[in-house]
């Protein structure tokens, strides 16, 4: 009887055990990998990918190396790869990335605004005003980047774009190390610009900017993927 007893106990977590769903792997909406090079104009091969330099101020360099796309200045420059998208469902961003060189004392809360890396996520096509008269207004964003020592999740306005524009470090990296990081940037729009709605993503963009760095500005840095998950 004793038997019987539990076998049938054994036979109830059996069944069970076979009731809980398995975890659902995520559907991703958005996805751009770096890996594929195979030679001639980096900036060829990125606009084959929908990038465009859309600004550069002094010399940075965007070149493949392996299944990375590397950015990387010597002094103090900016550059910016920009790129349309229209994805209208999704809840996070999964960036595959790290740092080589942080720009000498890089950080939003000491008031130096310079990163190695930042991923731009543009929400939109309404156009918000940028705060001066030479920049062009454009629509919500919000600047990923991964840091040395500021607030992880905080978000930071910057010179201009103060309405529809933030900047947040996501993690902290050790230089050269490679990191996966997941981001709820749905919940993150609503949060930070006091939206119950999110709009579709319509544009990705990858930046470095040491031109407020301290020091000579070098800076490098690595991606190799971007996804958007639903």
């Amino acid at each position: 009887m004793l038997r019987l007893r539990q076998l049938g106990i054994w036979t109830l977590l059996g069944v069970a055990a076979l009731a809980v769903p398995a975890q659902s792997t995520p559907i991703i909406s958005y996805n751009t990998s770096f890996s594929d090079y195979g030679g001639g104009s980096p900036i060829d091969w990125l606009a084959g990918k929908g990038y465009e330099l859309k600004r550069e101020a002094g010399r940075v360099v965007f070149v493949p190396a392996g299944n990375n796309l590397v950015l990387e200045t010597e002094d103090k420059a900016a550059g910016l790869l920009v790129s349309q998208v229209n994805v209208p469902s999704y809840s996070k961003i999964r960036i595959k990335w790290g740092v080589d060189v942080f720009p000498l004392g890089a950080s939003y809360v000491q008031g130096i605004r310079s990163e190695a890396i930042m991923v731009y996520v543009f929400f939109g096509n309404q156009k918000l005003p940028s705060g001066s008269a030479f920049i062009p207004d454009i629509p919500y964003f919000i600047g990923l980047s991964l840091c040395e020592s500021d607030p992880i999740g905080k978000g930071f306005t910057g010179r201009y774009f103060k309405a529809g524009g933030r900047y947040v470090c996501i993690s902290r990296a050790q230089m050269g190390q490679v990191l996966t990081t997941e981001y709820p940037i749905a919940e993150a729009f609503r949060r930070l610009f006091g939206q119950s709605e999110v709009p579709a993503i319509t544009g990705l963009g990858i930046s470095i900017d040491t031109e407020s760095a301290k020091g000579n500005g070098a800076a490098k840095s690595f991606i190799s993927q971007i996804q958007l998950l639903e």
